[in-house]
């Protein structure tokens, strides 16, 4: 008979996430994550190479599912639609949405990828482009570099400018900024909208 094993790739992301999500990409050691995830150090090994794999398995993991969100709305052309789905997003997925949007992908791996992993982060950025291709397409406008970082300003950057002040408060702690994801969602969605204005 074969023995299930124990612990599973997803359980030490999902607690990799949660120590990156309330301390920071150093906050999730090894040790801390093995200890988060009720599990043996020697159990991560078995799952993942190194540090930076399972760091990098992370952000795969937050950026996918924030993918999974936006990109039909950017398929279909509509950037009101795909910023209100980032911002849904990431009030309902506090921890992932703290990954992608106070850290950057260097924060988080800081050695080689499996080649596994490398493809699947590799295939993620190319979904993401085709779905601000298919939006500056919906928009009758040729798909130049200025446009193209017009369209990623728009659904992307600035939506996340906005949002950090929400996003780095945390549990139990009064807001500072003073606001909330709804009035987050009308400014980002008045950035989204003058950006894509400046569409050529």
């Amino acid at each position: 008979m074969v023995r299930k094993a124990e612990f599973s790739e997803n359980d030490f992301i999902l607690a990799a996430a949660q120590l990156i999500a309330l301390g920071g990409p150093a906050a999730a050691t090894m040790a801390a994550i093995a200890a988060s995830a009720n599990a043996p150090t020697g159990s991560i090994y078995h799952r993942f190479k190194s540090r930076s794999d399972l760091l990098g398995a992370v952000w795969c993991h937050a950026l996918s599912r924030m993918i999974e969100d936006i990109y039909p709305h950017l398929a279909r052309g509509n950037s009101d639609q795909a910023i209100c789905a980032l911002v849904y997003w990431a009030k309902a997925s506090p921890d992932l949405a703290r990954i992608i949007m106070l850290y950057d992908e260097n924060d988080l791996i800081d050695g080689p990828l499996t080649p596994e992993l490398h493809k699947e982060l590799n295939a993620l950025y190319q979904k993401l482009g085709a779905g601000l291709s298919a939006l500056i397409k919906y928009n009758q406008k040729s798909l130049t570099p200025a446009n193209i970082a017009l369209a990623n300003f728009a659904i992307f950057d600035g939506p996340i400018a906005v949002m950090k002040p929400y996003l780095r408060t945390r549990p139990g702690v009064s807001n500072r900024s003073g606001l909330g994801m709804g009035r987050c969602r009308d400014v980002a969605l008045a950035c989204g909208k003058t950006s894509l204005g400046l569409l050529e």
